[in-house]
């Protein structure tokens, strides 16, 4: 008879008593849920805390503000639409809620996560013309807020939306407890989106965000002697959003790395087990703009005094 550990090889495990193959140890999959319940948990309760705040006090509906808040929904979103699914996946060792709701988890969190880095590179373009244009009437108002997010959402959904219509697709992934882009296929159709998705969906908005932040940099730099020309509150501001787009950098480059590891690097570099790691970590990115925002943005942490 084959012994449980005969049958442990690199990647893969066939427990006993079970009809799907378990693609990393068990005790993988209990650090899992463990992980994802304090994302959740913590991303349900930070986020919502600020989306209570911002309904209080009304003052703080500045226009860099409302930008923000679209953030901090996209987080809050992450927490109720996406954890849970993936933390009932991890206890039972497998996606199980079918290939239907596999495809439109994926393309939400695909949609929400655009969404963000989008959001804040329309925040780095927005400080970068504050900053350096400090004189100009054509500042960011209520309304410009507003069709800046609706910006966002159809940018995030033209991104995203290709694999519902067949450019690409959303499948399995992170050792079956999770659903995203097929970043492992081989094909022309996969590839081409991939790199679409890869180009307009990263590559353009880190581009914007380091000009904007490179120009902020040089005219604060150049400016540092005359004073009214930037106010401090706006400064600040302006750290507040660059430290977030680390913050969400930092969650999200590994991800991005084995994405294209997935895709280009030789089949089986990573094994399903490993890939769980960049994925939760990308994740996790959802509980650091409400402790950003809160702890640097002086109007809302001034609520708790």
């Amino acid at each position: 008879m084959t012994s449980y550990t005969d049958s442990f090889n690199d990647t893969v495990v066939r427990a006993y008593d079970e009809e799907f193959p378990l693609l990393m140890p068990k005790w993988g999959y209990v650090v899992s849920a463990f992980v994802l319940f304090l994302i959740g948990f913590f991303g349900f309760f930070l986020n919502l805390m600020v989306i209570l705040l911002m309904f209080k006090d009304r003052q703080l509906w500045t226009p860099l503000n409302i930008i923000l808040f679209n953030l901090v929904c996209s987080d809050f979103s992450v927490s109720v639409l996406g954890n849970p699914f993936t933390l009932i996946s991890a206890l039972f060792h497998r996606w199980v809620f079918g290939h239907t709701m596999c495809v439109l988890y994926g393309f939400f969190m695909a949609l929400l996560g655009i969404t963000s880095i989008t959001t804040l590179t329309v925040i780095s373009f927005e400080r970068y013309l504050l900053v350096t244009r400090p004189l100009s009437s054509r500042h960011l108002s209520s309304k410009g807020a507003m069709l800046s997010i609706l910006f966002i959402w159809t940018y995030s959904l033209a991104l995203t939306t290709p694999p519902l219509l067949g450019w690409g697709n959303y499948v399995n992934e992170a050792a079956n407890i999770s659903c995203s882009v097929n970043w492992h296929e081989q094909s022309m159709n996969t590839l081409t989106y991939i790199m679409f998705l890869f180009a307009m969906g990263q590559i353009v908005p880190l581009g914007i965000i380091t000009f904007s932040y490179v120009n902020i940099i040089r005219t604060l730099k150049k400016n540092a002697q005359r004073l009214g020309r930037v106010s401090r509150a706006e400064t600040r501001a302006t750290s507040m959003v660059f430290i977030m787009i680390v913050a969400f950098t930092v969650a999200w480059t590994p991800y991005s790395v084995f994405a294209l590891m997935e895709q280009f690097a030789t089949e089986g570099i990573i094994s399903p087990g490993a890939g769980v790691i960049p994925a939760l970590v990308a994740k996790s990115s959802i509980c650091y703009d409400p402790l950003i925002y809160v702890g640097m943005n002086t109007q809302v942490s001034s609520c708790f005094l």
